[in-house]
């Protein structure tokens, strides 16, 4: 993974790190065996991004996913809302970014992913 690549430039990025293959049709307790090992991924990662740049915060995105219903949220909150319950969150300093990452596992009909999403938007 090259997180400099991603960093670099302006706007918002949004990259799958990790996606699970064949979910779509799969027994429901091979998705949550295969969503486990996906969350168990974001763990290793998450811990070496905080070596590089500090304790995130680690925020619900449910709530965010709810107001998407009365009111307009800036992207890449409202798909990311819409995709994964919880991200881990850094802010690197000097970089005007942020950074955040999370599995995207709520919807049964679609395949398992590890995103990373780098943007310039704050979260709402």
């Amino acid at each position: 993974m090259d997180i400099e690549r991603l960093l670099a430039g302006p706007g918002d990025r949004t990259a799958a790190l990790a996606t699970s293959h064949g979910l779509r049709a799969a027994d429901a307790a091979v998705r949550v065996a295969e969503a486990a090992r996906f969350h168990e991924e974001r763990e290793d990662l998450a811990g070496e991004l905080t070596r590089r740049w500090g304790a995130p915060e680690h925020i619900g995105l449910q709530t965010v996913r709810l107001r998407t219903a009365a009111e307009e949220i800036p992207e890449p909150w409202a798909e990311l809302s819409l995709r994964v319950a919880d991200v881990y969150l850094w802010q690197p300093a000097g970089q005007g970014r942020w950074i955040a990452l999370g599995v995207a596992d709520l919807d049964p009909d679609d395949e398992i992913e590890l995103l990373l999403v780098v943007t310039e938007t704050d979260p709402p």
